[in-house]
C-alpha cells in the first residue's frame, strides 16, 4: 500500500520545516540540510518507484500474453494470405512473401517514428522537489556567503 500523497505535501516535509525555520548557520546547518534533503528525496523516490513497479507488473504480464497471442495469430494470418494469394494468382509464393516483408518494414518505420515523439518525464514529484531543493540550496549558500 502506498503512502498518502498528502503526506508528501510541501507543507509537512522535514525539508520545508527546516527551510521555514531558517535553521542554524554554518557547517552544521549544511550537514543537517543535506542529510534531511537526501532522506526526503530517498523517501519520495522509493514511493514513486514502488508505485511504478506495481503498476508496471500489473500491466506487463497480461500485455506479454496478449502480444504473444497476437504475434502467433498474425504469423498464421500472413502465412495463409501468402498461400492464398499464390494459389489465386500467377505470382510465386516467395514474391508475395517479399512484398509482405516490405509492408512490415514500412509499418515498423512508422511505428518507430511515432514512438520517438517526446513523452512526459517520469517521476514528476521527484523532479519538482529537486528543482525546489536546488533553488533553496543556492539561496542558503548566498545567505551564508
Amino acid at each position: 500500500m502506498t503512502e498518502d500523497p498528502g503526506s508528501l505535501s510541501p507543507n509537512n516535509s522535514p525539508i520545508t520545516e527546516n527551510r521555514a525555520a531558517g535553521g542554524r548557520s554554518g557547517k552544521e546547518n549544511w550537514v543537517e540540510a543535506i542529510f534531511g534533503l537526501l532522506e526526503a528525496r530517498a523517501a519520495i523516490i522509493s514511493i514513486e518507484a514502488r508505485d511504478a513497479l506495481n503498476t508496471g507488473l500489473a500491466k506487463i504480464i497480461p500485455l506479454a500474453v496478449c502480444l504473444f497471442s497476437v504475434f502467433v495469430a498474425w504469423a498464421l494470418l500472413v502465412a495463409a494470405a501468402i498461400g492464398s494469394l499464390a494459389a489465386a494468382t500467377e505470382w510465386k509464393w516467395y514474391q508475395i512473401a517479399f512484398a509482405m516483408a516490405g509492408l512490415h518494414v514500412v509499418i515498423a518505420v512508422v511505428s518507430l517514428l511515432v514512438a520517438k515523439k517526446p513523452k512526459p518525464s517520469p517521476f514528476p514529484v521527484t523532479r519538482s522537489e529537486f528543482e525546489k531543493d536546488r533553488e533553496w540550496l543556492i539561496q542558503l549558500k548566498n545567505r551564508n556567503d
